[in-house]
């Protein structure tokens, strides 16, 4: 399709979840969008709804989440206005099929998991794009608890990403 959409294997979809989603990437196929990331139980599967908060990272290049400034949700759409977010997630996200291949696809020298999202973020908005977080799309992920999967070798694989990432950029 045009339009990419990634998914972990491990998220539940809410209804209408999509077309809050296509429509800024219809008005500006530069736009990268993400949902807001609601919690599923790794135990129970209970699903209940997460805070609208945005992407960030820390100085060890390790992302994390931060709260959205109340002055930024009181605009004349309220909550439901797309939110600009430094960085993602990167498990739940969609973006044009052009501009994917454009930026490079994913970065072919990360290993496995962990920092890909940062690196794909800083592309994003270093070669033109913006990211955003729609509030009126929400996807359920089941958050685990450890790892689930080694690496070989024993390899810090995030470590190692993260290293590149650094060089990279």
């Amino acid at each position: 399709g045009q339009v990419l959409v990634f998914l972990d294997s491990h998220c539940e979809v809410n209804e209408m979840w999509l077309q809050p989603l296509l429509t800024p990437i219809k008005e500006d196929r530069r736009t990268v969008v993400c949902p807001v990331i609601d919690i599923i139980s790794a135990d129970t599967l209970t699903y209940s709804s997460s805070p609208v908060v945005r992407g960030g990272f820390n100085w060890g290049l390790h992302f994390k989440w931060d709260l959205v400034p109340l002055s930024e949700l009181e605009g004349p759409e309220g909550a439901t206005a797309p939110i600009k977010s430094p960085t993602m997630a990167g498990g739940l996200f969609a973006m044009d099929r052009e501009y994917f291949n454009e930026l490079g696809q994913y970065d072919s020298g990360m290993d496995i998991w962990g920092g890909e999202n940062l690196e794909i973020s800083f592309r994003i908005w270093m070669c033109g794009g913006r990211l955003l977080i729609i509030p009126c799309s929400r996807v359920g992920h089941i958050f685990r608890k450890r790892r689930p999967y080694g690496s070989p070798g024993g390899q810090d694989t995030m470590a190692h990403n993260s290293l590149r990432l650094a060089h990279v950029w």
